[in-house]
């Protein structure tokens, strides 16, 4: 880039002659970053890893708005580049992103996202994406938390339309029972949960 230096998006320099871009960009920023983060957390992604992966991804998002900015769905670019990064993430520290390692992760993941108070993601909803296999778990993190369309998420994730409704269903009946059965064992223990 050229140009004298304006300010700074989430810690990259803001070049003169990218101003309108950049509003775009940092509105862009600004409307999502907090939902891709509690989509990476819920997903598994380790809280210390989910910020470079946001920043990663917005990075990427930076470099070529001028394009992204005129597809249909920017958002669904965001998401499908997350997603990448996280993968390369895990496959670079050996991990295979089997459920039981995935598992482990969400156990030891903080409960609540504090940062200028914007998301709260809690124990409950960390620990009930949790259970829900891989699959299911990418569906509805992509439906539910990131407000995705069917058909951006069966592109972001190579699968078709009748595997993300049918995956969807299946998690919003797990998502029901796990909470049906936290409102029992609460009510059981006279609401001291």
């Amino acid at each position: 880039m050229t140009g004298n230096a304006r300010g700074a998006i989430g810690g990259v320099l803001v070049h003169e002659g990218t101003e309108g871009q950049t509003g775009e960009l940092a509105a862009f920023f600004m409307e999502h970053r907090w939902l891709l983060r509690r989509f990476l957390v819920a997903q598994g992604c380790p809280d210390c890893d989910s910020d470079d992966i946001v920043q990663d991804a917005f990075l990427i998002a930076w470099t070529r708005w001028q394009t992204i900015a005129y597809y249909d769905n920017p958002k669904a670019y965001l998401y499908k580049v997350a997603i990448r990064l996280w993968h390369r993430a895990a496959a670079h520290r050996g991990q295979t992103g089997s459920h039981d390692e995935q598992q482990d992760v969400l156990e030891t993941t903080p409960g609540q996202i504090d940062v200028g108070g914007y998301v709260e993601l809690t124990d409950t909803l960390t620990r009930w994406f949790g259970q829900l296999p891989a699959q299911q778990r990418k569906v509805a993190g992509l439906r539910l938390i990131a407000d995705l369309s069917e058909v951006a998420t069966a592109d972001i994730l190579g699968i078709s339309l009748g595997t993300v409704k049918s995956q969807l269903n299946a998690a919003r009946r797990k998502l029901a029972e796990l909470r049906d059965q936290d409102e029992r064992d609460e009510h059981r223990d006279g609401g001291k949960r």
